[in-house]
């Protein structure tokens, strides 16, 4: 049955995107940020939107969608356009920029009018999500995902047109990846729902073809959405149907370090401990698993990594000397890394453990100290997790202990700014009780 025509603007230029209302309202929240606002869109809003109808915007919505859309408000909420051209979002572009996307322009054409992928395509679009997985380390959040769905089109397009079954398993597992790397952003950009859909999408994929690690690896951002929306028994339980299929080395050692947080939450300190203990063994294996330390990047997992796991883990026990070697241990590794290929936020997320271990310590100087760079981050590279670290260490500055200290407060009103100016659509909270 042919699709209904659209109903408005705005609704034809989201189909042209192939967007969901749930990656809607994830990229209107990061174009909210974009321009300095905390915004974001309901479900029924966004429908309303889409079919046309609705009321006039508020003002600060008319801002966020004129500047995702690059188009007036008034024209987006009408009509859709018939002309040839207007399905195009047009956006200015750098003229390095224009010179990358017409190379991609001109790939993306030739795999659209093969019947049948050659091996040349085929490789491309490997070489696509290998290169995606390693600029999410370096790259904001919402570009990511503007690149991620064009990407993700790309393959789904394919994978409804081709008919070999060999080419649609690798298709099956390239789209696997970018499902992943999805819910890696879309969590990132403070919506965990959308973001375990992904992760389940990337599972089944996995299924499809037989890839363990893959499943694995889906499995593992499963654990983190669940444990990070206050789900961690159910975290668990994930994480322990996952070990049991999947591979020795980097998959093993990514879930088992996942498993220890979601442990340490229900505060069975001897088993996340365990689970720590587990990981680094994995990683003594770690090194030849033909998907995740082939493509690296995201879906790579290190000892930088665990030692980052761990701090979140001494930190949501409490253990203030343990956390603050684990969070060093983490920045050490991190520093050591050349910029390309160091991830980020995990580096940001260390220093809050360690900011957040001093305070467990009382040391409120020196958690000061350590939260600096952290408080610098411009709004685009601030992240739900980081958002939800510094959330935690609020709650801890919030105790009777530290009630009327100086650095308490100087560090309170810091995280109340950082949240009030950050991706995810979680609104500020007080940092500190009155």
């Amino acid at each position: 049955m042919a699709q209904p025509e659209p109903r408005t603007r705005l609704e034809q230029l989201v189909r042209g995107a192939s967007l969901t209302v749930a990656d809607f309202m994830a990229g209107y929240a990061a174009a909210a940020v974009e321009i300095g606002e905390t915004a974001t869109v309901s479900e029924p809003q966004a429908r309303r939107w889409l079919r046309g109808g609705s009321s006039s915007p508020l003002p600060v919505a008319r801002r966020v969608l004129q500047h995702w859309w690059k188009e007036p408000v008034g024209r987006l909420l009408g009509p859709p356009d018939h002309g040839t051209a207007s399905a195009v979002l047009i956006v200015e572009l750098s003229e390095e920029e224009q010179i990358v996307k017409a190379g991609r322009d001109s790939m993306e054409h030739a795999i659209h009018a093969a019947s049948a992928l050659d091996p040349s395509a085929l490789e491309q679009l490997h070489a696509d999500a290998r290169r995606a997985a390693h600029a999410y380390y370096v790259t904001p959040p919402f570009e990511m995902f503007t690149d991620l769905m064009r990407l993700r089109n790309v393959v789904y397009t394919q994978l409804d047109r081709i008919e070999k079954p060999r080419q649609k398993a690798e298709l099956y597992l390239i789209a696997g990846q970018v499902c992943g790397l999805l819910s890696s952003v879309s969590w990132d950009l403070g919506h965990p729902d959308v973001a375990e859909e992904h992760a389940r999408a990337a599972h089944t994929y996995g299924s499809v073809i037989d890839q363990l690690s893959l499943q694995a690896w889906a499995r593992a951002h499963q654990v983190t959405c669940a444990f990070w929306s206050d789900q961690p028994r159910r975290a668990v339980r994930i994480a322990e149907a996952a070990l049991t299929t999947a591979p020795g080395g980097t998959a093993r050692a990514r879930l088992l370090s996942v498993q220890a947080r979601a442990l340490s939450l229900i505060g069975a300190r001897d088993e996340a401990a365990s689970a720590l203990d587990a990981a680094s063994d994995e990683l003594d294996r770690a090194g030849s698993d033909p998907l995740l330390d082939d493509v690296g990047g995201e879906l790579g997992f290190d000892r930088a990594r665990r030692a980052l796991c761990a701090g979140a883990v001494y930190v949501a026990l409490g253990d203030g000397n343990r956390a603050e070697a684990e969070a060093t241990t983490a920045l050490e590794l991190f520093g050591h890394m050349p910029d390309e290929v160091r991830w980020g936020a995990g580096e940001q997320g260390a220093r809050i453990d360690l900011g957040t271990a001093r305070v467990l310590r009382g040391d409120l100087a020196g958690a000061e100290d350590a939260l600096s760079a952290v408080f610098d981050l411009g709004p685009d590279l601030r992240t739900e997790a980081l958002v939800r670290r510094l959330s935690r260490l609020g709650g801890v500055l919030g105790t009777g202990r530290f009630r009327g200290a100086v650095e308490a407060g100087r560090i309170g009103e810091a995280i109340e700014d950082f949240a009030e100016r950050s991706l995810p659509r979680t609104t500020a909270r007080r940092a500190i009780g009155p």
